[in-house]
C-alpha cells in the first residue's frame, strides 16, 4: 500500500474552525468600518463648497428701484467662485451689534443701467456652474460708514457663508 497516499488524505493541515470565525469577524468589521466612514463623511467631503474670493460691504442710503437708470447705495460686492452646479443666492442677512438691518428686497441691474427689484427668497443672483462670478447686490437699507457689519449668504442648494466687514 502506498503509504505516502494515505499521510495526504489524512492530514489534519489547515485553519481551525476558531481562528476561521475570528477571522470572518475582522473582516465584517473592517467593511462595517469602511462603509461608516465613507457614508458619514469621514473621509472628507466630496461636495465642492462655494467659495467667497472676496467681498466688500460700502455705506450710503437705501437703493431705490430707478427706471432708465443704474442701481445706487448701499451695496454688497462678492465675488464668489462656484466649482459645483448652478445655485442662487437665497437670503443676505446683515447685522450689526446684534441688531438686524432689514433687507425686504436687493435691486439687481439688468442691462446695465436699469434698477429692478427682486425679493430674496424667489429668485436670487445665479452662480452659474464651474465659474467665478461678481455680483453686486445694492438693498434698501442705510449703512454707516465705518460700522462692522456681520453677514450670512445662503444658498439655494443649503450652504452659507459667513463673516464680518467694515463698511466703506
Amino acid at each position: 500500500m502506498n503509504t505516502h497516499y494515505l499521510r495526504f488524505k489524512n492530514s489534519k493541515k489547515g485553519v481551525t474552525p476558531v481562528i476561521a470565525t475570528i477571522i470572518l469577524i475582522a473582516g465584517t468589521l473592517v467593511l462595517a468600518l469602511v462603509v461608516g466612514a465613507y457614508t458619514f463623511g469621514l473621509f472628507g467631503s466630496n461636495v465642492k463648497q462655494i467659495q467667497l474670493n472676496s467681498a466688500i460691504l460700502t455705506s450710503g442710503p437705501a437703493a431705490a428701484a430707478n427706471t432708465g437708470a443704474a442701481c445706487a447705495g448701499a451695496n454688497f460686492q462678492l465675488t464668489l467662485n462656484n466649482p459645483g452646479g448652478t445655485t442662487e443666492i437665497s437670503a443676505l442677512t446683515l447685522s450689526s451689534g446684534g441688531n438686524p438691518v432689514s433687507i425686504p428686497n436687493y435691486f439687481n441691474t439688468v442691462g446695465g443701467n436699469t434698477c429692478v427689484a427682486v425679493t430674496l427668497g424667489t429668485t436670487g443672483p445665479s452662480l452659474p456652474a464651474g465659474a467665478t462670478t461678481p455680483i453686486t447686490l445694492y438693498f434698501g437699507a442705510v449703512l454707516t460708514s465705518g460700522q462692522t457689519y456681520n453677514y450670512v449668504i445662503t444658498f439655494v442648494n443649503g450652504q452659507s457663508i459667513q463673516g464680518v466687514l467694515t463698511a466703506q
